[in-house]
């Protein structure tokens, strides 16, 4: 009889600590992604600069647009595309990029474009914002950028103007790639954390 009064005991305080571990199991199950989830929301939060304005800087041989990105009071220029001698007279230069920083500002204030991309159309190579991957300079919301005279690989030229914040990790092959896209953010605004 003491034995199994003993073990009921036992048994119930078992039960108990069971029960309470249940308890703390779906509690923890609970809490823990409302946790994360606020983290990241508020690493996001905090790293969320916004492109405030997109200028052709000639300063240099080569015009370049820059973007310029604001966070918490400091503010960081990136180029976009540097308009390159190989490609462009100096005049021409400068008129494409004067051109495509005022079109790329009103892309970035109204978000109507994620990606350039670059095409021949009409016997002329084009560089374009578009929407989303797999859209061409063909489409009536894409938006030419400007247009390279001459006989070049769209693809290579882009890549050559682009930023090295722009920039696909390796340079694009004839043999493999059609057609570059590149986000029109910099690598470094996607990953907050």
């Amino acid at each position: 009889m003491i034995l199994s009064l003993y073990l009921s005991i036992k048994l119930g305080q078992v039960r108990k600590e069971t029960i309470m571990n249940a308890k703390k199991l779906c509690l923890s199950l609970w809490i823990t992604p409302v946790v994360i989830g606020s983290t990241i929301a508020a690493s996001m939060q905090a790293s969320s600069a916004a492109p405030t304005n997109v200028a052709c800087k000639s300063d240099t041989s080569t015009p370049r647009a820059i973007v310029t990105f604001s966070e918490q009071g400091k503010t960081q220029e990136i180029a976009i595309l540097s308009f390159l001698p190989q490609y462009f007279s100096s005049q021409v230069a400068l008129e494409n990029c004067q051109k495509t920083a005022a079109t790329l500002q009103t892309l970035y204030s109204t978000d109507k474009a994620k990606y350039l991309t670059a095409q021949k159309l009409n016997e002329q190579t084009v560089v374009c914002a578009v929407e989303r991957r797999g859209m061409g300079c063909d489409r009536d919301s894409a938006t030419v950028l400007f247009a390279i005279d001459g006989e070049v690989n769209p693809s290579q030229a882009l890549y050559d103007m682009l930023g090295n914040e722009f920039k696909q990790a390796h340079p694009p092959s004839s043999r493999t790639v059609s057609r570059i896209y590149s986000d029109i953010q910099p690598r470094w605004l996607k990953w907050p954390w």
